[in-house]
């Protein structure tokens, strides 16, 4: 059996797996953060919110009946930054209020949002995990004042908080299970 293109057929079964593990990683990350690790709290909740995006990007290849391509699979699904914009540039996806989207012009605008947001990508991706050299210093997430994380854009709360409920209100969105 080949593995790609993945059937659009699949394509909701993927978006659940997903939503139940963004929901996962949210939890995840709460549990972190009220036991005073909010730099992994912090990157935990950044994956829930990638997982989201992914299920949202799943939904959409089954909403408009198209496969998958090995392509689409690495460059747009497997993406961190794609998967990280995924979610706030398909609203058509999700509420339906305009016509939606063909895949390659959600696939543009996501290309265009990370161009836009890339300065803020390896910080944000980075901060709570990674030890990394900074101009002439190291910086390190052991080292870096704990009230940066319980502030937007770091606080591993709102994004969590975020990702269930969107979830939540996404999961009603699904056709019922068959």
């Amino acid at each position: 059996m080949k593995s790609f293109p993945i059937p659009w057929t699949k394509a909701l079964e993927g978006c659940r797996l997903a939503i139940e593990n963004a929901e996962r990683l949210a939890e995840d990350s709460q549990v972190l953060r009220q036991n005073d690790r909010f730099q992994s709290a912090y990157s935990v909740s950044l994956d829930a919110w990638e997982e989201l995006g992914k299920a949202v990007l799943l939904f959409g290849y089954y909403q408009r009946k198209q496969d998958i391509s090995v392509e689409d699979w690495h460059q747009v699904l497997r993406d961190h930054k794609s998967k990280r914009v995924a979610y706030v540039n398909s609203m058509d996806i999700l509420y339906g209020s305009t016509p939606p989207k063909s895949v390659e012009q959600l696939k543009d605008d996501i290309k265009k949002a990370v161009e836009e947001w890339r300065k803020w990508f390896s910080l944000e991706r980075e901060i709570g995990v990674h030890v990394d050299w900074i101009g002439a210093n190291w910086r390190s997430p052991c080292k870096i004042d704990k009230k940066w994380f319980t502030s937007i854009p770091f606080d591993s709360e709102y994004w969590a908080t975020s990702v269930r409920l969107l979830c939540k209100d996404f999961r009603d969105k699904l056709p019922p299970q068959t």
